[in-house]
């Protein structure tokens, strides 16, 4: 019952917020508008849900700079939560599949977000390459995903190289992130107690502005091994 009703209103609230940042997009040329309808659809969302969130660590990055932001993903809450505790504009790199689902997938490439062929790592990479020209245009911040998908049991999965890669081709820092309470907020009764606190902690930058495409794998180590420290406290 709970998942369905958490279904029911992120379906209306995207819909809604989605169609109204689209328009005001379109119409101002500004894609930076989505932060203001962004932020407004997180916090609707944490208000219906009962959601008390706590950030940690937001000394770690200026707010008037974009980084891409890695955090871990339980729940289909998290980047909801991640764009109130960022407060910035923020887009994510999402999965191709995505494309299918209509009107959605304008409203979110209207924002500027990236669907990237998870399949086909020469369309992924065109796709990210994409992102890199835009975002010279429009400045943003970004969110990848480094697991790729959603835990099923709230443990860390492997990661994958795409935020260490797009980091190394853009030159900004990476701050990874940890997202705790958001699996057993999404896996527990409507009610549970305790189970509403999502915590946001963000790490240290890591500097990716002088390394070369040989140090992918130690970034992603680096990213994997603070957000590991973070949710274990």
């Amino acid at each position: 019952m709970k998942k369905f009703w958490v279904y029911i209103n992120l379906l209306f609230w995207t819909f809604f917020f989605g169609t109204t940042s689209m328009f005001s997009i379109l119409l101002s040329k500004k894609k930076s508008n989505f932060k203001y309808y962004g932020i407004s659809w997180g916090k609707t969302l944490g208000r219906l849900f009962g959601i008390k969130l706590r950030v940690i660590g937001k000394e770690n990055f200026d707010n008037n700079k974009q980084y891409i932001f890695a955090p871990n993903h339980s729940s289909v809450i998290d980047f909801q939560v991640l764009l109130i505790a960022v407060n910035q504009y923020l887009v994510f790199v999402g999965k191709k599949e995505l494309d299918r689902i209509p009107i959605f997938n304008t409203i979110i490439k209207t924002a500027g977000f990236v669907l990237v062929d998870r399949r086909n790592n020469k369309e992924a990479i065109k796709s990210l390459e994409n992102l890199r020209l835009d975002m010279e245009k429009y400045p943003r911040s970004v969110a990848i995903f480094p697991e790729g998908s959603r835990s099923k049991d709230g443990k860390l999965q492997d990661f994958k190289k795409g935020a260490a890669i797009f980091g190394i081709d853009t030159g900004m820092p990476i701050i990874p992130v940890a997202i705790v309470g958001s699996y057993s907020w999404w896996n527990r009764g409507l009610f549970a107690k305790n189970s509403n606190i999502i915590t946001i902690i963000f790490g240290d930058p890591i500097d990716t502005k002088n390394s070369s495409y040989e140090d992918r794998n130690k970034i992603t180590m680096s990213i994997k091994d603070q957000i590991t420290k973070l949710r274990n406290g």
